[in-house]
């Protein structure tokens, strides 16, 4: 069977997030360490398209988490609680993303 790279970095981060709850009942701690701790390892590296700043609504990243969309793996209520999700989609609704930093040309050689 022959995977594609983005799915196959996909199912790793979802295999790795019940190794990342913050306790044995599988409730996070709040919306950021859920997000740092799972959902950033592709949003943020460039696997999976940043979501940050473009205002999706709640419930379609809700659903998405929960039922999973091309490459991006359904994550269950095992793997994060309505509450988190609730958190999380809220968080990455209202976020923005910083504009890239101008840096001035380099002046000629004459």
């Amino acid at each position: 069977m022959k995977f594609r790279p983005i799915a196959l970095a996909a199912m790793l981060t979802l295999g790795s997030a019940s190794s990342a709850f913050a306790s044995p009942t599988g409730v996070w701690r709040g919306p950021n360490e859920a997000w740092e701790k799972v959902c950033s390892r592709c949003h943020l590296s460039g696997v999976g398209p940043e979501l940050r700043g473009r205002q999706l609504p709640p419930e379609y990243i809700k659903q998405v988490v929960r039922h999973g969309f091309l490459a991006m793996p359904a994550f269950p209520h095992g793997a994060i609680d309505d509450a988190t999700l609730d958190g999380v989609a809220l968080y990455v609704s209202k976020s923005r993303l910083n504009a890239p930093v101008k840096t001035a040309a380099p002046a000629k050689k004459s």
